[in-house]
């Protein structure tokens, strides 16, 4: 019973853990695409949600969530 509360508690340490990584990757995000095409974050934003377009926005938000997938999911060294 002991080892199942242990092995519980090392899953949601992993996956609070995971969750942190994403949360922190995914800050600024709208900010850095908005530096790097030189809009306003705010414009990003409002792409992302799907109330305007732009495809150069748009693949943008793809480009960076795809590296940060990628990031993510390297295994951490211990």
């Amino acid at each position: 019973m002991n080892d199942d509360l242990n092995r519980d508690d090392e899953l949601l340490k992993k996956k609070v853990s995971t969750l942190n990584r994403y949360v922190q990757s995914l800050c600024g995000l709208y900010s850095r695409i908005a530096r790097q095409l030189q809009v306003d974050r705010s414009y990003v934003s409002r792409v992302a949600r799907g109330e305007r377009r732009s495809p150069e926005i748009e693949q943008a938000l793809s480009t960076e969530f795809t590296r940060i997938m990628s990031e993510n999911e390297q295994p951490t060294a211990s």
